[in-house]
């Protein structure tokens, strides 16, 4: 009998020590939302260059700006001091994406106009980009570039050039 009871007692002790304790809601389910947003490639046509125009330097130029202000196809210059300033025109894009997403605007790194004869000759230049466009309804928008040029008495005669990249991305 007293196997029995020895027994008995292990089988209680046993089953206390090993059977899993019964917890009130130990655990909690929530949906979470999968998203993605697609959308088509940009892409991004420069129809107009910028350009100064011609600039004819005066005999008294010291140091004199031209500005060509991005207008919205309206060019606007500011021919400095004893300059006379010819057709300018504001750098005009094309973009086309996806209807009523904004786009960002960012340049590439500007450097000065360099003389196309002799590249030891510059002129210092400022780019004025906007800084983003919205596409319309059809996905597609515009948007210009301005930019400053100085003109000093050293300043050699001959064409000038520079090649800056422009970027867009959805934003």
């Amino acid at each position: 009998m007293k196997t029995m009871i020895k027994a008995a007692l292990a089988a209680t002790v046993a089953t206390g020590l090993f059977a899993a304790p019964a917890f009130a809601a130990n655990s909690a389910t929530s949906p979470f939302i999968a998203k993605a947003s697609i959308v088509k490639p940009l892409t991004l046509t420069n129809d107009t260059p910028l350009d100064f125009g011609t600039i004819t330097m005066g005999a008294a130029v010291t140091s004199s700006d031209v500005v060509v202000a991005r207008s919205g196809g309206s060019t606007t210059t500011s021919c400095g001091t004893n300059l006379t300033c010819s057709t300018p025109s504001a750098a005009t894009f094309t973009v086309t994406g996806v209807a009523a997403q904004t786009l960002g605007i960012t340049l590439g790194t500007v450097g000065p106009l360099v003389n196309t004869l002799n590249p030891l000759k510059t002129v210092a230049f400022v780019a004025d980009p906007d800084t983003s466009v919205v596409l319309n309804s059809s996905g597609s928008g515009s948007f210009d570039i301005g930019g400053k040029i100085t003109v000093l008495s050293s300043t050699a005669d001959g064409d000038y050039t520079a090649s800056v990249n422009v970027t867009v991305a959805y934003q």
